[in-house]
């Protein structure tokens, strides 16, 4: 996650709703700025919107943590276990990277 959206959501887990001026403040953002970070947010199922307000609840983020690092795990981590030096392994990055001899 983007480092001002973290402190985004860190801000409304602790002050409860808040508005994209108020958060600017105390980011020392542009209302405009915030917006466009807290529209990703929302996106993400991250913050929620409404009378004006945005606010974040732990167990949406804590969910969207675990999703994030399951699929990071599964998509990104090598498999575990011995591989044999004349085993060919195929990664999970992509086509565009092919196969892989280890």
């Amino acid at each position: 996650m983007n480092k001002t959206r973290s402190r985004i959501v860190r801000f409304l887990l602790r002050n409860g709703p808040s508005s994209c001026g108020q958060i600017g403040i105390h980011l020392d953002a542009s209302p405009s700025k915030v917006r466009r970070h807290l529209q990703l947010l929302r996106d993400a199922g991250l913050v929620q919107h409404s009378s004006a307000k945005f606010s974040a609840s732990p167990e949406h983020v804590q969910r969207h943590v675990g999703a994030l690092a399951a699929g990071f795990h599964v998509s990104v981590m090598p498999p575990q276990g011995p591989a044999s030096m004349n085993q060919e392994q195929i990664l999970p990055l992509g086509p565009q990277l092919g196969r892989r001899s280890s």
